[in-house]
């Protein structure tokens, strides 16, 4: 089997996409610093519907080397331009596809990393898909996109929801808004009326909105991630290493309404020390769409943060500090740190560079370090055995575990629980008890100034104690929409449902009458 240097320096899949495959055809790395690819078959099956079709991303840490021919070395300076991390659509030859070289190099420019990967996985199915179906991009038809949204939708081994199948057709309007505006074609192969296009499907969800209540929470705390018992016991089978920094970083998100992707790459730096009130942190780079915004922090998490430092932090730290010294020169190594400006300074691949702190981008984040009088440390909060940041990855991974242990454990305290608690179910907690709270405090103003107790409210006082507005400021949504559906978790719908139909032998009581009563008795 042929072997092709790659004049691009890409890395290959991640290792579970390579799963299951022989191992004598995977990727091996050659000593040059260039990616040697044996070509890695795939079966056709109903999930995967090509033969070859093959995916990487630029690496600009596999430098070149003196021994390379004229022209290998000619065409890898050539591509040094592309920017790190973007992804590379090779066919059965290993040859890059167009345009998706160039749809790539383009959407590279302003997405972020994790945006950038996800679009690629998506591109190379759908690119796949036509190849299997013997066309491509150029030459698909109408019938060709329909096949495939039915396929992601009903016909694969795991279907997929709508949800997801919105992100496939942002990555397809992309693809084809690039080929109109060059040229290549003259208008997509689908034909649009009104509201309807082969690319819409009929059915639209709002999102699974999963709130915990109190009492959940702290026992998928206490049970889950802690290893205690139902009845509140240290758990003697737990085995468990990293408690206290699951629970920690699952406060982080319960009281914050941070994301996975923001708590994740929090610098140990970013959180205060608890004193006798709350910290705050400026988000910006992590954030969704690098919206900046700025995060609070209560009293009691921060002393969680502070428990898990001196114990789990501190050994690992400990443990790991002269493999990282090994590691070094694939490290950000910061030599600077002003809190007072919020600049943090250092090299990295042989270059100074200098960041903001809440601009520094979560791939810097997470192999920055610092030195030590033992070796390197990383300026990562949650780090793992090797000693830097865990992944998104290892996090879902610690929440999977945990609620299924919190759900064989302590069923009866979940209340009938039975769906997986995920990092973005405490996020929508968070907006759910902050929504209500505020609106409780609103009603209260409200009932104050009816009352005559307070004067007429300003403009900037409706501004700033409105419900909505905050919950929405906090979360750092773009679309008031999206913050609106928490407004219907804000009322015990099912215990309401439940009071107004046990008093229908009260003929004279209404549904309104009963909504009125709940509030009066809270």
């Amino acid at each position: 089997m042929a072997l092709l240097k790659l004049a691009l320096a890409v890395t290959e899949l991640d290792s579970d996409e390579l799963a299951g495959q022989d191992r004598d055809k995977e990727v091996s790395r050659a000593t040059s610093g260039y990616v040697y690819v044996r070509s890695v078959s795939q079966p056709l099956t109903r999930s995967h519907p090509w033969s070859t079709m093959h995916l990487r991303f630029v690496d600009h840490r596999l430098t070149a080397t003196a021994d390379l021919d004229e022209r290998i070395g000619d065409l890898y300076s050539r591509g040094r331009p592309l920017p790190e991390g973007m992804p590379i659509l090779l066919d059965d030859g290993w040859r890059p596809v167009e345009p998706w070289l160039t749809y790539f190099r383009i959407v590279a420019a302003s997405a972020d990393r994790a945006t950038l990967r996800a679009y690629a996985y998506d591109a190379r199915r759908f690119a796949a898909f036509l190849d299997a179906r013997r066309t491509d991009v150029i030459h698909a038809t109408s019938d060709d996109i329909v096949a495939y949204r039915e396929w992601r939708l009903n016909g694969s081994e795991r279907p997929v929801a709508h949800t997801t199948w919105q992100r496939d057709v942002v990555v397809i309007r992309g693809i084809y808004q690039l080929l109109t505006q060059t040229g290549q074609i003259q208008r997509e192969p689908w034909i649009t009326i009104g509201k309807s296009s082969p690319l819409r499907t009929r059915w639209t969800s709002e999102p699974d909105i999963r709130p915990l209540t109190q009492s959940q929470w702290r026992t998928f705390r206490e049970v889950g991630l802690g290893g205690r018992t139902a009845s509140g016991d240290l758990d003697e089978s737990w085995r468990g290493s990293t408690s206290l920094r699951s629970q920690a970083g699952a406060q982080l998100a319960v009281t914050t309404g941070m994301r996975l992707g923001e708590f994740s790459t929090l610098l140990d730096v970013e959180i205060p020390s608890s004193i006798d009130s709350g910290g705050s942190l400026l988000l910006e780079a992590c954030a969704k769409y690098q919206k900046r915004r700025r995060v609070h922090i209560p009293l009691t998490t921060l002393r969680a943060v502070d428990l898990y430092r001196q114990t789990e932090r501190r050994a690992v730290v400990r443990a790991s500090a002269a493999s990282l010294w090994r590691r070094r020169a694939e490290l950000f190594i910061v030599d600077e740190i002003d809190m007072s400006a919020g600049v943090v300074r250092g090299r990295v691949d042989g270059r100074r560079s200098r960041w903001r702190l809440h601009q520094l981008p979560p791939r810097l984040r997470r192999i920055a370090v610092t030195e030590r009088n033992e070796g390197l440390e990383a300026l990562g909060l949650f780090v793992g055995r090797g000693g830097l940041p865990i992944s998104r990855r290892q996090w879902h991974a610690t929440f999977e575990a945990a609620s299924r242990r919190t759900l064989d454990l302590a069923q009866a305290e979940m209340g009938g629980r039975r769906v997986r608690i995920t990092p973005h179910d405490l996020r929508h907690t968070f907006a759910v008890v902050l929504l209500k709270s505020l609106t409780e405090v609103a009603l209260a103003r409200e009932a104050e100034r009816r009352a005559g107790n307070v004067g007429p409210s300003t403009l900037s006082e409706h501004i700033s104690i409105n419900p909505r507005l905050t919950v929405q400021r906090l979360l750092g949504h773009s679309n008031p929409a999206t913050t609106m559906v928490y407004l219907r978790y804000v009322e015990d719908t099912d215990a309401l449902i439940q009071d107004v139909f046990e008093s229908w032998s009260d003929e004279a009581m209404t549904f309104a009458d009963a909504v009125l009563a709940d509030r009066n008795a809270a």
